[in-house]
């Protein structure tokens, strides 16, 4: 994770604000978007039509906004991961709007991107994990705030800041906003519904790796902010990430990302 692949989901998170794309509102990367929008399909339900191609737009930005941040220097679990989580922020978006045609994720996939992808580099990875993903839309919001509260996190992170500045400065919202990531976490991972279930096991183990990292960073670092709870223990079964995941995902694990992230270039934070 990083600060700027966070301020990537700020930017386009304000920019396709649901409201704002229904009222014909336009945002600061309106032209970006605009080389990214799906070809015209026929038929295509005027409800979803510009909603529909601006979120389409949107997360093929974001995919292409991470390779250029990566610089080809992430390895393969890297790019996986922000996969994920641009998939999570597409889950979340389209849980906000109503249309029959993309009533799921795969459908919205099938119809406005898996045809639109050829800007992306490791487009490869998106059916697998686009066709593989169940994760109730009740529970989509419960996690997308969670990685929110990570990103907030990870705004006021400095990684040359050797002095640990912002983390004094920010301390006392820095812990709250770790308690808080926490709580809702364990909430997720006691629910019974989660329990076990693959998907949720895949992106809560994602989402403690970076907060991991980053707890760890600060712990070491920074004695104010030392304080930083736990992360929750996943709670997984025999059909869950242990034992469903490709060993390349599973390499995906908090002692890789310390040496392959926190000591990385500038655009990688932990």
């Amino acid at each position: 994770m990083s600060k700027e692949v966070c301020e990537a989901f700020k930017k386009i998170d304000d920019c396709l604000q649901i409201g704002m794309i229904s009222t014909g509102g336009s945002c600061s990367i309106d032209e970006v978007l605009a080389q990214y929008w799906p070809k015209k399909i026929k038929g295509q339900n005027e409800n979803c039509g510009k909603i529909c191609e601006k979120m389409s737009a949107g997360f093929i930005w974001l995919l292409i906004t991470f390779e250029n941040l990566c610089d080809g220097q992430c390895s393969d679990n890297e790019n996986e991961k922000y996969a994920e989580y641009a998939i999570l922020w597409l889950n979340y978006k389209l849980n906000q709007i109503s249309n029959e045609e993309t009533a799921t994720l795969k459908d919205f996939y099938t119809k406005y991107i898996k045809d639109n992808k050829d800007h992306v580099d490791y487009k490869d990875h998106l059916d697998n994990k686009i066709y593989s993903m169940n994760i109730d839309s009740e529970k989509i919001y419960n996690i997308y705030e969670a990685f929110e509260i990570l990103c907030n996190m990870y705004t006021v992170y400095n990684e040359n800041d050797k002095e640990c500045t912002n983390c004094l400065q920010n301390s006392e919202e820095f812990v709250q906003n770790a308690e808080e990531f926490v709580e809702k976490i364990g909430e997720l991972n006691n629910d019974p519904n989660i329990t076990g279930n693959e998907s949720y096991s895949k992106i809560l183990s994602t989402l403690s790796d970076d907060y991991n990292c980053l707890k760890d960073h600060y712990a070491n670092n920074c004695s104010k902010c030392s304080n930083i709870p736990d992360f929750p223990e996943i709670k997984t079964s025999q059909f869950s990430v242990e034992s469903s995941t490709p060993s390349h995902v599973q390499d995906n694990s908090h002692s890789s990302l310390q040496g392959s992230e926190v000591t990385s270039s500038s655009s990688s934070v932990a």
